[in-house]
């Protein structure tokens, strides 16, 4: 871990204009949580820091804490309702220590002048000079901003509209892309609207030739094409296997309509190596064969109101997604998509953590 530590370390020194979350474990560790992953979600993950209690053994973590503040743009210091009278085992106030992680922290971030905004949480109200120690003391005249249970996000709305302009995201891998349930992004529809010119293009195309090589024949295939078309506004054709596709069994047919098509959730968990409290989370769909090259995409959305989240499945065969957090979700629907533009996507509904249990 301590290794995995220095390497995130180093760097976070590189990415000028990071976002830098101060807390205190035993204070808000659950806003902390919440809080970043609604920053990764709106910046990505290499703008956002938030732990240094993993610096490796036989370091100063006071040079440590300096380095990794060397080039953050923007300190959030998340202050609960604990914040100020947290103790240490001795039963002394932990601001008091000088050697307090979070005290260290926040005087570095006050000596370098960078905007430090004291985040409250918890009901917790504005901190006064004469409760801090002198090299935090100006904590107090910063202008703070609130987070509330029953308006988060509304209020993160607010906190990220305010350090957009301190914050630079780099070039970095991409993230899971995050679209909202039942839209789809600009570039889908800009290629959606690509392939249909190219289709009609080239249906006007074959049809100008064929009518040069036998006018009847173009006539007849028109017509067998339009009638063809009311049928299918009338009753959506089931879809077709692809030739190639072999049947989970012999004596399947060779189509099946949308309609018999059954699926599961498939999900997985692992923790991160410099975080265990933190999981990478894994969702896929369990789709028999034959229906696979039918599938045009999968959407995932997990349903929690103070913190929904919207995935786009990868490709096939599994169709996964993968988000960061820190716990999984009761409720996640999932729609299957067919290529056939006359299928509806089938709807259904799984507790994810049941099906991490599985």
């Amino acid at each position: 871990m301590g290794q995995d530590f220095h390497d995130d370390l180093l760097k976070f020194r590189h990415r000028m204009g990071s976002i830098f979350l101060s807390y205190r474990r035993d204070d808000a560790e659950g806003q902390a949580g919440r809080l970043y992953d609604d920053l990764v979600a709106e910046f990505g993950s290499n703008a956002v820091f938030m732990d240094v209690a993993a610096i490796e053994p036989g370091r100063d973590f006071r040079r440590a804490i300096d380095q990794s503040l060397s080039s953050c743009g923007v300190f959030l210091a998340l202050i609960g309702r604990n914040w100020l009278a947290a103790t240490d085992a001795a039963g002394r106030r932990r601001l008091d220590d000088p050697a307090d992680f979070v005290r260290i922290e926040t005087a570095a971030a006050l000596r370098r002048d960078i905007p430090v905004i004291p985040v409250l949480v918890q009901g917790a109200t504005a901190l006064s000079p004469d409760q801090l120690p002198d090299d935090i003391r100006d904590l107090a005249y910063r202008n703070a901003m609130e987070l509330t249970h029953a308006r988060w996000d509304s209020d993160v709305k607010l906190l990220v509209k305010a350090v957009r302009g301190y914050v630079s995201v780099p070039t970095a891998r991409p993230e899971p892309v995050l679209v909202q349930p039942g839209k789809k992004s600009a570039a889908v529809k800009y290629f959606s609207l690509l392939l249909v010119a190219l289709f009609l293009l080239g249906v006007v195309l074959y049809s100008r030739r064929g009518g040069k090589a036998a006018g009847g024949a173009a006539q007849e295939s028109t017509e067998t094409t339009s009638s063809a078309g009311t049928a299918s506004s009338a009753e959506p054709e089931p879809l077709k296997r692809a030739p190639e596709v072999v049947s989970e069994q012999a004596n399947a047919p060779a189509t099946k309509p949308a309609k018999a098509l059954d699926f599961s959730l498939a999900a997985e968990q692992v923790p991160l190596p410099d975080n265990p409290k933190r999981f990478t989370f894994t969702l896929s769909t369990r789709l028999p064969s034959w229906a696979i090259d039918q599938i045009s995409g999968v959407h995932y959305d997990l349903v929690y109101t103070p913190n929904p989240l919207s995935l786009e499945g990868g490709p096939a065969p599994k169709f996964s997604a993968v988000y960061e957090g820190w716990g999984c979700y009761q409720t996640v629907v999932v729609s299957v998509h067919f290529k056939a533009s006359a299928s509806k996507p089938l709807t259904k509904t799984f507790d994810m953590c049941k099906a991490l249990s599985q």
